[in-house]
């Protein structure tokens, strides 16, 4: 699939809770994202019920991690 294709994409569209409704999450428009089904899903498959923020957290660390790995002369 080429970016252009995923970027098209349409389908049905979920609302996505910023903060989860277990985490005490509302339902303000503040708080709600409309994602396509699938996106959504893929979401919580990664993340579980972190917000936006904390999943860009667990991605910077793990980019960080690994650059620390290759900067010490590993895998190359």
């Amino acid at each position: 699939m080429t970016n252009k294709t995923f970027l098209k994409r349409k389908g049905r569209r979920n609302r996505h809770h910023n903060k989860a409704k277990s985490r005490g999450g509302t339902k303000t428009p503040k708080n709600l994202f409309l994602l396509d089904e699938s996106r959504h899903a893929a979401f919580h498959l990664l993340f579980g019920t972190r917000t936006f923020a904390e999943a860009a957290q667990v991605l910077i660390r793990a980019s960080e991690m690994k650059r620390r790995h290759y900067n010490k002369g590993g895998v190359k």
